[in-house]
């Protein structure tokens, strides 16, 4: 299974450094005799699974060259942070200690990155499994050759399976088989290691040719196709079982626990733990959120991909000037959030009128680096609202119009098969349809064949008048072309393929349908605690931390007004112990990115295994659910600074 995908920033890095960087390694030839001894044969294997064509010694000195620039450049901005701003002891060490684990992780990651690719690539051509059988069972159906049917699947699919797939064609034309046969077989054996359904099936359909009777022919291609979709719905149901623990782990371990302990820290300086503002953001914004990211991307590597959403091209209509829209969003967004983020400052400069502003613990009602915290979050979310709103407008289009697609084809099927033409029949469907996005396209492709005299073909997928040409849906567009296809035969035969066609489209979105119910209680789960659960204990906790410091203030100023030696034996109790080394303000700034970055974490945890890691339409929820999250986190905030404060 080779393939080609030699555009690809490591293969670039490999050969760039490769090219140019040689002159680091003394003895070349003995440098490349040991790279080769020390792979392994799973390393091996990935190598010829990705089709990266590298040499096992170019990887080795990308990894050394690109983790020791990684060493220089984390030291140079270690040296140069030291320099500016002055830290405790505590501080100074756990960026030691970072900055010596960041390199070592680059080298491991890159290492290990032709492992991690392959893996990734099997599982994302897992989830083009039920498409690509979908398009040769259909193919089959019309005409009973394997060939055609493998040709015209990998033809009209921009899958990486379907990139296999015209491999195995070329060497089939390459004479690397003695026929269709033993290239299926090969094939199949050779995806059997990762898929044992998928063999299954396409030995299925290749005894489907041999079947005398028509109507078991189709019963044993509608059985390949319903082994592909059972299957994958046992994959999705089995990771969704696996995935509870987990996701406990990733609540409770990286979420939960990080916010209890919140309320707890201004109490550690009573015991002699001190730290400052630099350690607390090192453990909150860095080390946490990197453990978390960490441990979910692990989560996410066990989930057999299914149905991934095929990407939008900036060349849609409805993106025309999108960059430039991006650009005037990122302007806006940054005004705004620069804006928003001095107006605490700037209230205090005024006289911090009504005592909005909080000052000191407990004091007024809204500390100013909250006003940070919505700026940068209202900056965030107006540049991804306005510059993925489209994308999302044109998904939900996609989804909407493939949901209606199967009852139109039923619609044209049933008036085809009656001996209508096609003009009628594409209109009669239009005006059953009437009120959905699919009627507008039906409509006009009778338009097109009654007033510009063209075939059906050109009447759909011409360039410049196609009814078709702007509809981004793979699998819309590879049914029409089987429609067109079939409608070259008798009207009978004709309308009872379109027929089969509706039906077949109409169990795919079943399966995609059950999918995403057995993954909703964990995505929902996930969402929930992202916009409510955290900020809401967040806000509580971070009330709770100023309560307690404010307490231990008060302890502070009655031990200084006490004489001396008022305590006696040993112990140790002084007001330097007990005053709090990070200001208010600082530790809900602090407290407030590691709810942001947590959100953000969460949200593309819950997206990826929904619906596949779509970009654009991960970007849109971030920009919708972190407005939501900072409003709880600020309501939370408030009113429980309100209410501790009149217990006080």
């Amino acid at each position: 299974m080779v393939r080609l995908y030699n555009e690809n920033w490591y293969y670039t890095g490999c050969k760039f450094t490769s090219a140019n960087l040689r002159w680091l390694i003394r003895d070349h030839d003995s440098f490349r005799q040991q790279a080769d001894r020390s792979i392994s044969e799973n390393y091996r294997n990935a190598m010829v699974y990705t089709g990266f064509s590298l040499e096992p010694h170019e990887t080795v000195l990308f990894s050394y060259v690109v983790a020791s620039l990684a060493l220089i450049g984390i030291l140079a901005f270690d040296i140069i942070l030291f320099r500016l701003i002055t830290f405790e002891g505590a501080t100074i060490g756990a960026v030691i200690v970072l900055s010596l684990m960041f390199p070592l992780a680059v080298l491991l990651y890159l290492s290990e990155y032709i492992k991690i690719h392959a893996k990734w690539m099997k599982v994302s051509s897992l989830g083009d499994i039920p498409e690509i059988i979908s398009y040769i069972v259909m193919s089959m159906k019309l005409v009973p050759n394997m060939e055609v049917a493998i040709r015209f699947a990998a033809g009209n699919s921009t899958r990486p399976l379907a990139k296999d797939l015209k491999k195995m064609i070329w060497n089939l034309h390459m004479r690397e088989y003695k026929g269709i046969d033993d290239a299926i077989l090969e094939f199949s054996n050779l995806w059997g290691k990762d898929s044992e359904y998928f063999k299954r099936a396409l030995h299925l359909i290749k005894s489907s040719t041999s079947e005398p009777d028509e109507a078991q022919r189709v019963i044993t291609l509608n059985r390949s196709l319903d082994l592909v979709l059972e299957s994958t719905r046992n994959l999705m149901d089995n990771f969704a079982s696996k995935l509870k623990t987990p996701t406990y782990v990733l609540y409770s371990i990286f979420i939960l626990i990080p916010l209890a302990l919140v309320a707890l820290m201004p109490a550690i300086t009573v015991v002699g733990i001190r730290f400052g503002i630099g350690t607390l953001v090192i453990i909150y914004d860095v080390v946490l959120p990197l453990l978390t990211f960490a441990y979910a991307e692990y989560i996410l590597t066990q989930r057999p991909a299914a149905f991934i959403p095929q990407d939008i091209p900036e060349s849609h209509p409805e993106l025309e000037g999108i960059r430039k829209r991006k650009q005037q969003s990122l302007l806006l967004s940054s005004a705004i959030g620069i804006f928003i983020s001095s107006l605490g400052y700037i209230l205090i400069y005024k006289g911090n009128p009504w005592n909005i502003v909080s000052t000191a613990t407990l004091d007024g009602i809204i500390p100013p680096t909250l006003f940070i915290i919505w700026g940068i979050v209202f900056a965030i979310a107006i540049y991804l609202n306005i510059s993925y709103a489209p994308y999302k407008k044109i998904r939900d289009e996609i989804r909407k119009m493939e949901n209606e697609f199967s009852d139109a084809l039923f619609v044209l099927g049933r008036r085809i098969s009656e001996g209508r033409s096609a003009e009628e029949a594409f209109i009669h469907t239009a005006r059953t349809m009437e009120g959905s996005d699919i009627s507008s396209a039906f409509e006009r492709i009778s338009l097109n064949l009654m007033n510009m005299r063209t075939d059906i073909r050109s009447a759909i997928f011409d360039e410049d008048f196609g009814a078709f040409k702007d509809i981004y849906s793979e699998r819309i567009r590879t049914t029409m072309l089987l429609l067109v296809e079939s409608v070259n035969k008798s009207h009978l035969v004709a309308g009872v393929a379109i027929v089969k066609l509706a039906d077949h489209l109409k169990e795919l979105q079943d399966v995609e349908i059950k999918i995403k119910q057995s993954l909703y209680d964990m995505t929902s789960t996930m969402r929930s605690t992202a916009a409510v659960f955290a900020p809401l204990i967040a806000g509580v906790t971070i009330a709770l931390s100023e309560v307690i410091a404010k307490i231990l203030q008060n302890i502070s100023d009655s031990i200084e007004r006490l004489p001396e030696n008022a305590f006696p034996g040993p112990a140790q109790i002084s007001p330097g112990n007990l005053n709090q080394s990070i200001p208010s303000d600082l530790f809900m700034f602090a407290i407030g990115i590691y709810i942001i970055l947590i959100t953000v974490i969460l949200i593309r945890f819950s997206g990826t295994i929904e619906y596949g890691g779509d970009r654009a339409q991960l970007r849109y929820e971030i920009g919708q659910t972190l407005p939501i999250t900072i409003i709880v986190f600020t309501v939370s905030t408030i009113f429980s600074r309100i209410i501790f404060r009149g217990m006080i």
